[in-house]
């Protein structure tokens, strides 16, 4: 009886060097696709945990709420849980931090993802919580549960300043987002906050989150909230969805595509290799299927040998490389993406285990095929070489290195095209990955959004806020810290160039079924027209029109779906001019995409509205002035905190490291693939080799040295490696500038194309030294063997 796994087992053990081949193989390949597949679930769940901690993991929120809706809503059919919030007043600090107080109940902590370092909330009418960042922005580092502090607000309903000591009864851990914007929080007890206002007359915000545990879509929420306010008396207008939170709960399918990409352009780059390591393998062990089907094997049992060495291989592979994955990904996730996520692994890993198999498996499908359709005829015919179909062979009167290694590659064609297709691959591979990487530029990548050299804007300003009614864009406008004087104040700095200003205009939504009744109309100048222009949707723009104030340019598409307009129709807004409402009509002459919302001449703007909109300073400097203009800019910018500022310094280094982490990203998987590719021609050179071993030895017996022997295989892996160059530039150039053009086309405008010359030379240098050191050593094995039994060598 034929014992299949223990033939396996032997032929793997006799032919070392493809059993190594390909174990390095497996490996890289699930190497690359658990560490590809881990870090998509973790950035996944990493953004979901971010989201929820900033953002908070309530579905959606109901504003202007009474005491009386508030009991009816807490008991509704449809919600789980409700958080209420009613905020009181804020303390503002001489170093523009901002201390909001506020009474929040039990279910608005977790709906936000407040966190507690220590303590619990407020129950007695002068206990209070407040966040470590409020602790030390009111000068109360070092307070304690059970201290007392002094607390001076501003009465959001009379507006007179409040001084009350309280009791700490906990503090809570404060974000980054509160760190960044100097925003802290306070929250004070129900009976505090019933013993200082008039419940009648106060509103509450809930926070909501449904008992239906289906992903609900935007729209569906929204609906499910609107039908909510009705039923307990409240404008619709007042509902608004946690748009943050609901995106976080569906997979990053851009993330995932390009995973799964990049696992397919692995995968087949791994059949490929696997299956030309087989194949080869079995086309020179002809004699010995054929021996195996004279002592009586099956076709099947063939199947099976083949089947079993691929799946031993696998074995041995396949956890090595998941193991060698996770570490990988957990290194690149942990220690440079600074991605702490919990999130489940294991499902990952078992789908990489199978996926890894069944590339496997299908690289064995037609060796397999191959091997079981070996006849005893066939067996005693073999010689190792093709034999022509033509009747007559080419030869030569005269005999050198070239021509016997012109004359092996040609002995077998499929070999040596199979071998040079898979080098030619991972090369167009390389290529085009390269001039992708190479087209990233991060000054212009910084200047595509950001043309000018120093920005200072309005910032932390809101759009409808009743409890903060000064915060409102219109409002603060009325004494805009981007006066007039301002401008004059920063003219006069030494090293300025030139100052451009924008305006931003509050503007309503009134007359519309949209999810947000409030927006901004921004002013748009030439360089914003030739960019929206390149993601324009319907119309075309036209400055001169815009500037009369008829025509305006919707830069939102979803607004534009939500309004139900296209270019051409007119659309009814109110514009926001301070404490006054301006209704007017204009005709949309296009649609884009871009942000805000809306767009429109300047000049317009300017003769239309009393107050100063002007929402942002762009500030070109003078050579070698940058740095004196951006620090007197700090200092002046720092005094209010509406303002913010940005550099092109600060854009220009994170887009650096950005595109470093691409290009290691990108280099790194690519070189894998490449390595991947280079197995197929080490298993070339050494079943070149062995195949001819008897030949190789008659020859050295009459006079070819060791030295011209390495020539000679070096000539072959030279032959290899220059089809795989022309192959690799031509095929990579090509794809190379389609993947630019397309970048181009898909908002990355700053992409520009140009062949990665440096990336290609160190790609030729790094093969021809690899090819040099695998000829050089299976040149050196073979020499270890002597002459007489290489001479006596036979399959």
């Amino acid at each position: 009886m034929i014992n299949t796994t223990k033939i396996a087992k032997n032929n793997l053990k006799q032919n070392k060097s493809k059993s190594i081949l390909i174990i390095i193989t497996i490996i890289l390949s699930t190497l690359m696709l658990s560490s590809i597949g881990i870090y998509i679930v973790n950035a996944g769940a990493y953004q979901k945990e971010n989201t929820i901690k900033y953002s908070g993991n309530y579905q959606g929120i109901l504003a202007n709420v009474d005491e009386k809706q508030a009991d009816i809503l807490s008991n509704h059919a449809d919600v789980e849980l409700t958080g209420e919030m009613n905020g009181v007043g804020v303390e503002k600090l001489e170093d523009d931090s901002n201390i909001s107080l506020a009474y929040m109940n039990e279910d608005a902590l977790k709906l936000n993802s407040f966190e507690f370092v220590k303590g619990k909330l407020p129950t007695k009418e002068n206990e209070i919580v407040l966040d470590s960042g409020a602790l030390k922005a009111l000068g109360y580092k070092n307070k304690d549960l059970g201290e007392r502090i002094k607390i001076s607000y501003n009465d959001y309903k009379n507006d007179k300043k409040i001084e009350k000591e309280f009791i700490i009864s906990g503090i809570l851990k404060t974000s980054e987002i509160s760190e960044a914007g100097k925003y802290y929080y306070a929250i004070i007890s129900e009976s505090y906050m019933r013993n200082t206002r008039n419940m009648s007359q106060e509103d509450f915000n809930i926070y909501v989150k449904f008992n239906d545990k289906s992903n609900l879509s935007i729209e569906q929420i929204k609906e499910k909230l609107d039908k909510i306010a009705n039923d307990i008396g409240l404008d619709t207008i007042n509902t608004a969805v946690n748009e943050n939170y609901i995106n976080a709960l569906k997979p990053d399918m851009e993330t995932i595509m390009g995973g799964v990409f990049v696992g397919l352009v692995i995968v087949l780059s791994s059949i490929l290799v696997i299956y030309n390591i087989f194949y080869i393998s079995i086309v020179t062990k002809v004699q010995e299927f054929g021996k195996l089907r004279a002592i009586g094997a099956t076709k099947k049992q063939i199947k099976n040998i083949v089947f079993k060495e691929g799946f031993i291989l696998a074995g041995i592979s396949i956890p090595i490389g998941i193991i060698l994955g996770y570490v990988l990904a957990n290194i690149i996730i942990k220690s440079f993406m600074n991605i702490d996520a919990k999130s489940s692994q294991l499902p990952v890993i078992l789908l990489v285990a199978v996926i890894s198999f069944i590339s496997v498996v299908l690289s064995l499908l037609k060796p397999m095929k191959v091997a079981s359709k070996v006849s005893i005829v066939d067996a005693v015919r073999y010689s190792g070489n093709k034999i022509s179909n033509k009747n007559k062979r080419k030869g030569y009167k005269n005999i050198n290195l070239n021509r016997l290694s012109h004359a092996n590659l040609e002995r077998n064609k499929k070999r040596t095209y199979m071998t040079l297709a898979s080098l030619i691959l991972s090369g167009t591979i390389f290529i085009t990955v390269s001039t992708a990487l190479e087209s990233f530029d991060a000054e212009k990548m910084a200047r595509e959004h950001f043309p000018y050299d120093i920005e200072v804007r309005l910032s932390g300003y809101e759009m409808n806020s009743d409890k903060n009614p000064k915060n409102n864009l219109n409002i603060l406008q009325m004494d805009n810290p981007l006066s007039k004087d301002f401008f004059n104040q920063i003219k006069n700095i030494e090293g300025i160039k030139r100052i451009e200003s924008a305006r931003s205009v509050k503007i309503g939504m009134e007359d519309y079924d949209v999810e947000f009744k409030y927006d901004l109309l921004q002013s748009i100048n030439e360089n914003d027209v030739k960019s929206l222009s390149k993601n324009l949707i319907d119309g075309k723009i036209n400055l001169e029109r815009l500037q009369t104030g008829d025509e305006i340019v919707i830069t939102h598409v979803d607004t534009a779906k939500e309004m139900g307009v296209k270019a051409g129709d007119k659309i009814r807004l109110t514009l926001y001019d301070g404490d006054k409402k301006i209704k007017k009509e204009f005709k949309v002459q296009a649609i884009a995409m871009g942000v805000p919302s809306f767009g429109i001449g300047k000049d317009f703007i300017d003769r239309t509205l009393k107050y100063d909109s002007t929402s942002s300073l762009g500030i070109y400097t003078k050579e070698g002035k940058y740095q004196e203009v951006k620090d007197s800019i700090k200092k002046i910018a720092k005094s209010n905190g509406f303002l913010e500022t940005d550099f092109i310094d600060s854009r220009i280094e994170s887009n650096k490291a950005t595109i470093s982490f691409i290009k290691i990203m990108g280099y790194t998987l690519t070189g894998i693939i490449g390595v991947i590719g280079f197995m197929n021609l080490v298993n070339t050179m050494i079943t070149s080799i062995v195949t001819r071993k008897k030949e190789l030895g008659m020859l050295q017996a009459i006079g070819l040295t060791n030295k011209q022997l390495v020539k000679m295989l070096n000539s072959e892996a030279i032959s290899y490696t220059s089809g795989m160059m022309i192959g690799s530039i031509l095929f990579g150039g090509i794809l190379g500038y389609i993947a630019v053009m397309v970048l181009k086309k898909t908002g990355l405008s700053y992409a520009t194309y140009s062949l990665p010359i440096v990336p290609i030379l160190l790609m030729i240098v790094c093969i021809l030294i690899a090819q040099f050191i695998t000829t050089y050593l299976i040149g050196r094995s073979f020499n270890k063997e002597s002459l007489i039994d290489r001479v006596r060598y036979s399959e």
